[in-house]
């Protein structure tokens, strides 16, 4: 850029000269310009600066296919423009009319300032201005981003602004959704943690807690068996003559393997066996006892009275006879453990103490005379009798002649109605007035009272001379 007024080379952001002190302010910011392969147009003198830009606005629009630089073009413009001036005619050759338009000024004077009077000035000015001023938008070119063919940073400070608070404005959305995916995500992780913590993790160690505690609970069924026995009617009245009867015992048989079962099975099959033996070698005729009085068993039944899960109790009834005008008749019981198999007195399997059994027989029997008194015995002599004796072993005492009783035979045995006390024979009275099987406590739920008998037949397949009613 340079001094318009003493022609000195300025520096592009002076604001004086530093030569002659003229302000730059004074210069002329924009010329017109064509290209410098088109024809050059005469300027009208009058022209006013409005004309001046917006005719350079046209030659940029119409030299932008071309891509001309803009420098390239300035100068050629500024070179031919300042060519006219001096010779007082137009870039194409004809004679400017500047002189004759009432003395207006020509191209190289548009501004009013007299000094600027120097073509080579006006033309080195020239050749700087056009490109500040287009870079400032003020040359005429479209400065909205729709005839931008190829934007590459905003305009201006308010535009990249909008562009920064549009672009925001589409991306909240998306942040929004992501944001809101992974909040589910983590609450649907941690619901899905607390189930399985709170509710799944009790469910099972209560299950499994419930498997160990609570094993598969073993059911029993119960087979009757039997064994063949040949049975001496009378050694003295039918010498020689046997019969032969069927002597029953209970089976029992578990859901699953047990060998407390299986104990009390051989328990109870041993037992019976012992009386078969005996009873076949028994002579049958008075010439081979030897002139002694031998015992016999000439029946015997085992039958089951009562089971739940804890205990069986069986009843044992057995006839014994001598070959006198009558035998005996003894009926025991038995409780069995079916967690060990081992034998339980039927008084503690009840549940009740020596003393409250004692207590209860008495009751009982009191109870039972009241109704159906002695034949022979008064009340008191009855209780005394049976209540110092209740307790002890049929096979130690009481003079039943018992050889191969169940181990732990009691007096008492459990049945459906509850503790039942069955008494022998003389005891209650005359052996025609019999023996009696007496509750004496009654089970939970019982319609039975004390005092009540129970009558419970075993089978029977005898039918010797000397064979003895239950009752």
């Amino acid at each position: 850029m340079y001094c318009t007024k003493c022609g000195a080379k300025l520096p592009r952001d002076a604001k004086f000269c530093m030569n002659c002190g003229k302000p730059v302010a004074a210069i002329v910011p924009a010329k017109v310009v064509e290209p410098t392969g088109a024809p050059a147009k005469a300027v009208n003198p009058v022209a006013s600066s409005e004309g001046v830009f917006a005719s350079a606005a046209a030659f940029r629009e119409a030299a932008a296919p071309a891509a001309a630089p803009a420098k390239t073009v300035v100068p050629a413009f500024a070179s031919e423009a300042a060519d006219a001036g001096r010779h007082g005619s137009s870039p194409n050759g004809h004679p400017s009319n500047a002189s004759s338009q009432n003395g207006s000024a020509s191209f190289g004077s548009l501004q009013s300032d007299s000094s600027f009077s120097d073509p080579s000035s006006e033309s080195a000015a020239f050749a700087d201005e056009p490109e500040k001023s287009c870079e400032a938008g003020a040359c005429g070119a479209p400065s909205s981003p729709e005839n931008n063919p190829s934007p590459k940073r905003p305009e201006t400070l308010r535009g990249a602004v909008n562009a920064t608070k549009h672009r925001s404005r589409r991306r909240v959305p998306m942040v929004v959704l992501v944001a809101l995916a992974m909040a589910l995500a983590a609450g649907t992780a941690y619901a899905a943690y607390r189930v399985y913590t709170d509710v799944w993790l009790p469910a099972q160690q209560t299950q499994n807690e419930r498997t160990v505690e609570a094993p598969e609970e073993i059911t029993y069924s119960v087979e009757t068996r039997s064994m063949d026995v040949s049975v001496p009617v009378d050694p003295y009245d039918a010498p020689g003559k046997r019969e032969s009867q069927k002597w029953y015992y209970p089976h029992l048989e578990a859901s699953t393997q047990s060998d407390a079962v299986d104990k009390i099975n051989a328990a109870l099959e041993e037992s019976m066996r012992s009386d078969v033996e005996k009873t076949n070698a028994a002579p049958d005729a008075a010439k081979d006892m030897g002139g002694a009085i031998v015992f016999i068993c000439q029946y015997r039944s085992i039958t089951l009275t009562y089971i739940d899960n804890d205990i069986v109790c069986v009843r044992d009834q057995r006839y014994d006879t001598g070959w006198g005008p009558h035998g005996s008749t003894t009926v025991t019981g038995c409780a069995y453990s079916l967690e060990t198999g081992d034998p339980i007195d039927p008084v503690s399997a009840f549940g009740l103490t020596p003393e409250q059994a004692k207590s209860a027989v008495a009751d009982a029997v009191t109870a039972y005379l009241a109704t159906d008194p002695s034949d022979l015995l008064s009340t008191s002599a009855v209780v005394k009798d049976i209540t110092n004796m209740c307790l002890i072993s049929p096979a130690t005492g009481s003079g039943v002649d018992v050889e191969n009783p169940l181990d732990g035979c009691s007096h008492f045995y459990i049945a459906s109605e509850g503790l039942v006390f069955a008494t022998e024979d003389y005891q209650m009275g005359s052996y025609a007035y019999g023996r009696r099987e007496i509750l004496v406590a009654p089970s939970d739920g019982s319609l039975a009272k004390v005092g009540d008998t129970v009558a419970i037949e075993a089978p029977m397949g005898f039918s010797g001379s000397g064979q003895a009613s239950s009752q």
